[in-house]
């Protein structure tokens, strides 16, 4: 008979393992260390491994010895994700310096395509003002 092994990120950032002892264990750094906890503490015993991670639902089986891997190993540190943040809004490191490049870049390329035109004389005799509004 397989096991059933319930792995889950917590509201800290923090991973719990439900199934694979008598007792839940909570805290866990990373999915890694969970799924390695898991894998020791059943023995490598055939299992069926549930994954909730920020909503999302896995399910993955494993024969005896998982021979399976569920992740890459960890490569560097990790970065905690801040409990409730959306990363579609949140500020990101860098973000304004590729908002920069883009217009940079758009400003370049109308610049180029538009040089040999009669319209682009005409714009530099006179005053022009651009803008660019990103949401």
């Amino acid at each position: 008979m397989s096991l059933r092994i319930k792995i889950c990120r917590d509201v800290g950032g923090t991973w719990s393992v439900h199934g694979a002892s008598p007792v839940p264990v909570s805290d866990l750094p990373s999915l890694s260390a969970s799924i390695d906890y898991a894998r020791q503490a059943c023995d490598a015993a055939p299992a069926t491994i549930e994954l909730y991670v920020d909503g999302m639902y896995i399910v993955a089986h494993q024969e005896r010895g998982w021979p399976k891997a569920l992740v890459n190993p960890e490569i560097g540190r990790n970065r905690p994700v801040p409990a409730g943040s959306d990363p579609g809004r949140a500020a990101l490191p860098g973000r304004a310096a590729l908002w920069s490049r883009l217009v940079a870049w758009l400003r370049g390329r109308r610049a180029s395509s538009t040089e040999g035109s009669p319209a682009f004389s005409r714009e530099q005799e006179g005053p022009s003002a651009a803008s660019l509004r990103l949401v």
